[in-house]
């Protein structure tokens, strides 16, 4: 099914690439979190060109709503030092208007993203009429992601959890694999991977510290709030791919009262 470049699409792709400027914008201001090139906003316009060019998938907003919801939620686990750029922004780097600006475009684009993305998504989803190959390209297109942005984070020195990293390069490595080897394997995958992390979700929101942002250890990762929604959101659409992938969608017209040469209250059913 060919979904259609709507105004929910168009305005996620420009939040994710707005997203982009913010950052760059903050960085050539002397902001200190980014002491190097950063790799982040190249991700962000990475995945604004796959929610257009990708368009004939119904998911694909929802890349841009998931990358935005994670940067999302680590922004307001900073939340003390965002403000502090937005309150006093002269404190934090060279170019106060620089760091006050891109922190406030950085922070509306983000919010505008993860609602865009996320209705867009479920726009596409009420018109689809079949799922076909919906596992496979999903696996295609998170795997490149996921392997990109840990290559990105490695290359680029990012102050993360170096484990936490190794665990997405290494699963997006097995989702691009698996989407070669046909949609029943994508299917499977999808179901196990999107099990997976809402597990880990549901035992992170349970059993984190919560003074402490329900931060837990997980073997040596150390996971935050954050990443525990990051995880259930992830999750929650992966097992959606992986049951509906290859279902079709029809309609049927059951007759009605027939009333001379017309008939009366036919009634439309979705199977």
């Amino acid at each position: 099914m060919k979904t259609e470049l709507g105004f929910l699409t168009k305005l996620t792709a420009g939040g994710l690439v707005t997203v982009a400027v913010a950052l760059w914008m903050q960085w050539l201001s002397g902001d200190p979190a980014y002491p190097k090139f950063p790799p982040g906003p190249v991700l962000f316009i990475g995945v604004a060109a796959i929610v257009v060019f990708g368009a004939r998938w119904w998911w694909t907003p929802l890349i841009g709503a998931l990358i935005a919801l994670l940067t999302t939620s680590g922004w307001f686990v900073r939340l003390p030092a965002e403000m502090l750029r937005l309150s006093h922004p002269g404190q934090v780097g060279k170019f106060a208007a620089g760091i006050f600006i891109g922190t406030l475009l950085q922070i509306s684009a983000l919010l505008v993203t993860d609602i865009a993305g996320l209705a867009a998504t479920v726009r596409n989803f009420r018109r689809l009429e079949s799922a076909p190959d919906s596992a496979r390209m999903a696996c295609r297109f998170f795997g490149g992601i996921f392997a990109l942005m840990g290559l990105l984070v490695m290359v680029g020195g990012a102050h993360v959890d170096k484990y936490h990293n190794l665990l997405h390069l290494v699963w997006g490595a097995f989702a691009l694999g698996v989407s070669f080897l046909g949609e029943t394997a994508a299917k499977r995958f999808c179901i196990a991977s999107g099990a997976f992390y809402v597990s880990l979700a549901v035992l992170g929101l349970t059993v984190g510290n919560p003074v402490l942002g329900r931060a837990w250890y997980f073997g040596p990762m150390l996971l935050h709030t954050g990443d525990h929604i990051f995880h259930l959101v992830l999750g929650s659409f992966f097992l959606a791919m992986g049951l509906v992938s290859g279902r079709t969608w029809g309609h049927r017209e059951s007759p009605g009262v027939a009333f001379g040469h017309g008939t009366v209250g036919r009634k439309v059913q979705r199977y």
